[in-house]
């Protein structure tokens, strides 16, 4: 079956690598032939060089697939999916920005009407998290739940102790915008890179946890009217936050052009470059994950610490972000996943079944419960 890859960085050689693994046709696109053509010859698979925001180019390519992903900046997929629609393909991506998924779930009678799917954030969080966390909300009848995720290299180098993991455009949205929680019962907003706590992992050791943007996504929606209390913040080593906020609190990430001699540049995209060129991007990382779903039943905490993959010289960014979307447009294809319209991974992606696949792949979901009474694990 075929599945239409548009990307070939990190993740579109990940997704394409899990999809040829698991008997499916993935052919990659990008617009970069030299990217491209690397990871098609690395996996013995077709490519195309293709300009993604072309739709007229696009569409006919995915006329010809099951399911496209979109491995590409967040800022296509709105698009992607009108596309996807008319070419009767279904369609998944990463995510990555809360107003471009809005745009895509407000598509939901167009795909039904041309009996096709639309899932938007796919990928670790939101997507892993989103489905992990709605298995704990349903089997604890939880109130309260906590998402704590990140991707760290496994040896940290100054200043920022960070490798770049993913794209830098995901990465500074994630600082910029603002976090979209629930507290007290009721949907809020509140600034990026505060409320700054300590987190243990016993592997790891104390590390920190602060709020970013998209990594509820779609959840305090879902959930408005059960959950008292929703939030997600992102895991970093000590620190980062504090230098993060510095950055953006002397206009750094703005977008509004400054005069340099005759030229106009955007701090933002002049950061985004600087971080490109200087933050280590061949580091072997790690990714954490933890979230602890609390309510009447008790208390299911849910853990994940998965390692760079020596054998694929993969990161583990790359398994726990390309790896669950390739699975979920796996069940699309195959028909586990049978609904239409365009829906949030929460509500549509069964969780038993996305969970043995994940173990599959050696991506480890540990869950522990405790009821009233009894500690976790018991």
């Amino acid at each position: 079956m075929k599945m239409l890859v548009l990307g070939s960085g990190m993740m579109g050689r990940a997704l394409a690598y899990d999809l040829k693994k698991n008997g499916y046709d993935p052919v990659v696109a990008d617009s970069n032939k030299l990217r491209a053509k690397s990871v098609a010859d690395s996996l013995k698979i077709p490519y195309i060089i293709l300009d993604v925001s072309d739709q007229a180019a696009v569409k006919p390519y995915m006329e010809e697939c099951e399911v496209t992903i979109s491995a590409v900046p967040y800022f296509y997929n709105e698009q992607l999916a009108h596309t996807a629609i008319e070419a009767h393909c279904h369609f998944c991506d990463l995510g990555g920005n809360n107003d471009v998924v809005i745009k895509e779930l407000s598509m939901n009678d167009a795909a039904q009407k041309e009996d096709v799917l639309i899932i938007p954030n796919c990928g670790l969080a939101p997507g892993m998290a989103n489905v992990i966390a709605a298995q704990g909300i349903q089997e604890m009848d939880a109130t309260h739940v906590q998402i704590r995720v990140g991707g760290l290299p496994q040896n940290p180098k100054p200043p920022l102790d960070y490798t770049l993991v993913f794209s830098v455009h995901g990465l500074l949205n994630e600082y910029i915008e603002p976090a979209v929680i629930i507290r007290n019962g009721t949907i809020t907003e509140i600034p990026s890179l505060t409320e700054i706590e300590e987190i243990t992992f016993p592997s790891v050791g104390v590390l920190e946890a602060f709020h970013t943007s998209g990594g509820t996504s779609t959840l305090p929606q879902t959930f408005q009217g059960q959950l008292k209390e929703l939030d997600y913040k992102t895991i970093r080593y000590k620190g980062h936050c504090e230098k993060m906020k510095v950055l953006l609190d002397v206009g750094m990430c703005s977008e509004e052009s400054v005069s340099i001699g005759t030229f106009q540049v955007s701090p933002r995209d002049v950061l985004s470059k600087v971080l490109e060129r200087t933050l280590p991007a061949e580091e072997k990382d790690m990714v954490l994950m933890r979230i602890t779903a609390h309510g009447e039943k008790g208390i299911q905490v849910y853990e994940m610490i998965d390692y760079f993959d020596e054998k694929s010289s993969m990161t583990a960014m790359a398994r726990t972000t390309a790896f669950p979307t390739s699975i979920i447009a796996q069940m699309i294809a195959s028909g586990t996943i049978s609904e239409r319209g365009a829906q949030p991974p929460e509500t549509v992606v069964p969780p038993t079944s996305f969970i043995e696949a994940l173990k599959k792949r050696n991506i480890i979901i540990r869950k522990q419960t405790s009821t009233p009474g009894t500690s976790p694990g018991s």
